[in-house]
Order: C-alpha cells, then structure tokens, then sequence
C-alpha cells in the first residue's frame, strides 16, 4: 500500500489547534452568489426597461418592478439577519423588526437613487465624445456599473450593514477594476471615465458634477498611530 505523502490526520489537528477569525457557519460563497442576485433584481427595478425582460408595457412595467423589489427585498433582508446574527455589528445582534428597519430604509431610499443615477448616466453621455447614447453608458460603461454598485452600497452602509456594503464594494471591483469605499460621499452627476485603478477611500467627500479618470486614488499615504503604534481608525483621512 502506498503511504500518504503527507501527514493528513497531523495537520488536520494542527490546524484546529491555531485560533481562527472564521466564525461556525458558512458565509463568504453563498453571500457573494446570494448579494449579486440582489444587485441584479435592484438593477432591474431602477432600470427595468435596460436590464428588466424586455419588450415591458407601461402597465407591464409596474408589475415586473414590484414583483422583482418583494422578491429581491425579502432575499436582501434574509441576508441583514445573517450579517446581524453573526454580530458584525459592533452593537450587535438585532431582531426581526430592526433588521427589517434596515431594509426598509434601502428601499425608501430607491426613488431618490434612481434620480440620481440618471444624472450619473447622464454626465457620462455628456462627459464622453464616443458615447452613442444613454443606452451605452447603462450597458458598457465600467464607471457607472461601479458608481450603481457604489450608490447601493453606501445606502446600506447608512443603513447600518456595512459588511454587506463592503461585499457589494468588492464585487465592484471585481467587475470593473474601481475600488470605491462604501463609506464615501458622492454627489450626483459623477462619472469615472475608463476607470481603471481608480480607487475612492472610506472618509473621501465628493460634491457634484466631478470627473474622475483612470489610475487615480482619492486617499492617504501615511495614516496616524496611537502610543502603541496601532493605526487609528475612524478618523478623515481622505480628500
């Protein structure tokens, strides 16, 4: 009989041995499949006739939104009660009412975002010489795919999610290559042009009508330290 190469039992037990951030259920891959069905349906509820079924009557419409926010909504607020119930929250765990509080407050949130995205849309079309339309800019352009992510990101943030806003941030980048903390403040009519490396920081505050091309990081170099030399956190240090 061939001996394993390798002591399986022995580093099985060692690996138990060493303390692990990791809580006792599984989190990271069904999140990331699970929150990018929720980008998806929140997508085709701001822009259901770009990114809904198709060939959508005015009446249509209506029903295909609201049908895709209760579907999409009960699927996000299933995953706040997992980020609440795994105590992510410094203040910690929360009951039903209060993480529905939580989505609640997204969702209220959705008519003032659309509007705002339109501007976004809309400075990209006004902003790029190539663009050929809206249209293109909602389909192809990675700089608005990263400020949608980003807009939907810091409303939960607000909400009082923040690892699921981190996450949304992360499938950002992932996508488009734009690194932008859920934690800063942008204003409408923004448009990342090529986008590529460009990277907006937790504390960072953007008013309206800004342009950002590639390769350009909204951040700081050196950061400040306590007496024992522990970076301090929660403090601006952004632009």
């Amino acid at each position: 009989m061939t001996r394993e190469p390798w002591d399986l039992p022995g580093l099985v037990g060692a690996l138990r041995g060493v303390t692990s951030f990791e809580g006792q259920a599984p989190w990271e891959r069904p999140l990331v499949v699970e929150l990018r069905s929720v980008l998806g349906g929140l997508r085709a509820a701001l822009f259901p006739r770009t990114f809904g079924p198709g060939h959508l009557t005015e009446e249509s419409e209506d029903y295909f939104v609201g049908h895709t926010l209760d579907t999409t909504l009960h699927a996000l607020l299933a995953l706040v009660r997992q980020e609440r119930a795994r105590g992510v929250d410094p203040a910690g765990g929360c009951g039903e009412e209060e993480a529905l509080g939580r989505v609640r407050q997204l969702s209220a949130q959705l008519p003032e975002l659309r509007r705002v995205l339109l501007t976004d849309v809309q400075a990209a079309f006004d902003g790029d010489p190539a663009a050929t339309g809206t249209e293109e800019v909602l389909l192809c352009y990675p700089g608005f795919q990263a400020i949608l992510h980003h807009r939907i990101a810091h409303a939960l943030h607000r909400a009082g999610v923040p690892l699921l806003a981190r996450m949304i941030s992360r499938i950002a980048h992932a996508d488009t290559a734009i690194d932008i903390h859920p934690g800063a403040e942008i204003g409408e009519s923004f448009f990342i042009d090529h986008g590529t490396g460009v990277v907006i920081g937790a504390t960072s505050v953007l008013g309206r009508h800004v342009r950002l091309y590639q390769g350009v990081t909204l951040g700081a170099r050196n950061f400040p330290v306590d007496e024992r030399g522990v970076l301090k956190k929660g403090l601006p240090r952004h632009p």
